[in-house]
């Protein structure tokens, strides 16, 4: 078996404008796990230097480290497993890194043993359907009234917004959007204080749920206590990447959990995760890295579909809505009310198959 590599900045359609980065085309590293035996698996992770500490450089020099290392000899599900247990602080170092490789992996073994990703990794398909949520970003006001002109004609209520840090702005946004659905806000760790955060959410809280990480990642004391004061749920991205974060949650206001299969170091550290958050009491989103391909997006509907009951958001399959192209064949996407569709994936592993493009790009 032998793992090709690559990064693939696919151009967006749109800018796409947040408080911690401005994207104008895809950061990601993909890897094609190559069988020999005609079967491959696919992978993608999207390193974020703002939320693990990752780039595509380093990326790529961990996959290169870990190949050196053996990586390429595992055989099966359980030879993973036992990977990451040996490997966990170089997987928390790496976790983008990981993920692409472990996904290639998982997908490669699933199609060999004649299973669908689900199946080979023990998930159930749940009784009701998946649909993604709406998400605005930062950008200008024509920009915000279309999308939400045409989120709305799609159906698509439930609502994500990216604060900017323009209380007047943010607050007739959210007014806006709070008449057509459920709206929580993601600030995106703005604020440097917890007075600074509740200054800001004082005129939009009204209009919303949940906000997303407020202010710097882990400060558990100003999370607990933004929460009591403005009465909003919130939700843990940045704050919790590994395993151990959940421990370290200070009681009091509602707490979800936002997992992300690049951010946890793939899709095994992700289920446990996930697992770990609905004992806890945790509500799930299972969101998304903006520019993520729909590798990436296949494997956040495993993690959707291990969240059960406790799922109340899925942020991802934006696919060529976004990326001016995709690295599969087939591009996921959502229908009316952001209902996912899946029906012609293939029936093996991911049902994804790599592009030209990437197959050439992949050393």
């Amino acid at each position: 078996m032998r793992l090709r590599v690559a990064s693939l900045p696919i151009p967006f359609r749109a800018r796409f404008e947040h408080a911690s980065a401005v994207r104008e085309c895809a950061e990601n590293v993909i890897v094609i796990a190559d069988g020999g035996d005609g079967h491959r698996g696919l992978g993608e992770g999207c390193p974020r230097i703002y939320v693990t500490g990752e780039t595509v450089p380093t990326a790529l020099a961990a996959i290169t480290r870990w190949r050196t290392d053996g990586i390429e000899a595992l055989k099966n599900l359980r030879d993973i497993e036992a990977w990451v247990c040996a490997h966990t602080d170089d997987i928390d170092r790496n976790p983008a890194a990981f993920c692409a490789v472990e996904l290639a992996l998982i997908d490669l073994f699933a199609r060999r043993a004649g299973q669908s990703l689900e199946n080979h990794m023990g998930v159930a398909e749940p009784v009701r359907g998946i649909a993604t949520s709406a998400v605005y970003g930062t950008g200008e006001t024509a920009k915000f009234l279309k999308q939400a002109a045409l989120f709305n004609l799609n159906g698509m209520r439930d609502a994500k917004m990216k604060i900017s840090g323009d209380a007047s702005r943010d607050a007739w946004r959210a007014s806006l959007l709070s008449l057509c659905g459920p709206l929580r806000l993601d600030a995106n760790n703005l604020w440097p204080s917890t007075t600074t955060a509740c200054d800001g959410l004082a005129a939009v809280s009204r209009h919303a749920w949940a906000v997303e990480e407020p202010v710097a990642a882990r400060d558990w004391p100003a999370l607990a206590e933004i929460g009591a004061r403005t009465g909003l749920a919130v939700i843990l991205d940045e704050s919790v990447t590994r395993l151990d974060d959940l421990g370290k949650v200070v009681p009091g206001p509602r707490y979800v959990l936002n997992a992300r299969v690049s951010k946890h170091g793939g899709l095994l550290r992700t289920l446990a995760m996930i697992e770990a958050a609905r004992a806890a009491g945790l509500a799930i989103i299972v969101g998304a890295q903006v520019g993520e391909t729909s590798i990436l997006a296949r494997a956040g509907l495993v993690a959707a579909k291990a969240a059960g009951a406790d799922l109340i958001a899925y942020e991802g399959a934006f696919g060529t809505k976004l990326l001016s192209r995709d690295a599969t064949t087939l591009s996921l996407g959502f229908g009316y009310g952001g209902r996912i569709t899946v029906n012609a994936l293939g029936p093996l592993g991911t049902g994804l198959e790599a592009t030209p493009e990437v197959e050439q790009a992949c050393a």
